[in-house]
């Protein structure tokens, strides 16, 4: 049998031949050659860490006012962080959103933009082969007919500005930039073509051609800002939570705490509930009513048990809370929204 070391191979504490873990990063003291089973089991612990822990937190899910009063009180070992649970749950979840909308710029808007730039450029080929040519009263009347079956709304490269044949207001100053210069002009042309000098204009140009341009890119950057959007709301209405429940002098990470559970049991039943409809090969965006009445349960039960204030108390709490969470909800949109536009 092979001796044990005298210090830990992991983080080189010392240890006595008696140890069968070491005291300071709990790593086995063996020093037995390492094997193929081990090193599955050890993969396995490390990607999953399936210990008595997650099937814990897993029974607790359900009941997110249990799981943050356990963990508040004192009970950390024996239960997940609640972070932890939270950001695995988040990515989860907006990782399926990504997925759901599925997203090809062949499926969005942004193809159209080169479609009508390829029909205004054949509407171009078509009137000058027209204009070269002595066309008899019939002709004309015909060709009038083909024109307004084929390019009815269709305007000329040269006439047809960017974004549904409109042009950028900011203020004063107008930018009608063509869909053509849009396409196969990189900005700085742009920008010195149609004298576009203001930081702000160049941002809100810029940005717009490359929003209109690249929707698949624009809407996977939001959905992305959107998850750590939710993060941000999470300890905003801690804090709110702790003015509102002032009198019982709980500390701001107690209401954290219990905020990131309800969203991580939220997120879980979300995804279960995608999974179910997807075998059962019916569409979940038909069910936002049934899923707004499950969030608004959760959320209600779990202030009525964790706050353990009457009925009457918990609905007038819940409401005002559900408002302010709506107004900062919609306070995060809008940053993220603008943070899309200037930094996308």
């Amino acid at each position: 049998m092979t001796p044990k070391p005298d210090n830990c191979l992991n983080c080189g504490s010392d240890i006595s031949q008696n140890q069968n873990y070491c005291p300071a990063c709990g790593q086995n003291t063996d020093a037995h050659v390492l094997g193929v089973g081990e090193f599955i089991s050890t993969w396995w612990n490390s990607m999953f860490n399936l210990d008595g822990t997650v099937f814990k937190t897993l029974k607790y899910i359900w009941a997110p006012w249990k799981l943050a009063a356990f963990y508040v009180e004192g009970k950390r070992k024996s239960f997940l962080h609640p972070m932890r649970v939270f950001l695995v749950l988040l990515l989860f979840y907006f990782g399926y959103l990504v997925s759901k909308v599925n997203v090809d710029n062949n499926m969005t808007r942004s193809n159209e933009e080169y479609a009508i730039l390829e029909r205004s450029r054949l509407l171009q080929s078509y009137t000058h082969l027209r204009n070269s040519h002595t066309l008899s009263p019939e002709a004309c009347s015909f060709a009038d007919t083909i024109e307004s079956k084929l390019f009815g709304d269709t305007h000329l490269p040269e006439k047809d500005t960017f974004l549904n044949s409109t042009f950028f207001d900011l203020g004063d100053r107008k930018y009608p930039i063509t869909r053509q210069d849009a396409i196969s002009l990189d900005r700085d042309s742009i920008y010195h073509k149609y004298g576009v000098t203001g930081f702000w204009d160049k941002i809100i140009v810029g940005q717009t051609i490359r929003m209109n341009l690249d929707r698949a890119g624009t809407i996977n950057y939001a959905i992305g800002n959107a998850a750590w959007g939710v993060l941000a709301l999470i300890i905003i209405m801690s804090g709110f939570l702790k003015l509102l429940y002032l009198r019982q002098k709980m500390h701001y990470v107690a209401h954290l705490v219990l905020l990131l559970n309800v969203h991580s049991v939220i997120f879980f039943l979300l995804l279960m509930f995608a999974i179910i409809f997807g075998i059962l090969g019916k569409d979940d965006q038909n069910h936002l009513g049934l899923y707004s009445l499950i969030v608004l349960i959760i959320v209600f039960l779990s202030m009525y048990k964790y706050y353990g204030q009457g009925l009457m108390k918990t609905t007038l709490k819940f409401f005002i809370a559900s408002t302010f969470y709506l107004i900062f909800g919609l306070i995060i949109v809008f940053s993220v929204s603008l943070g899309s536009l200037a930094f996308f």
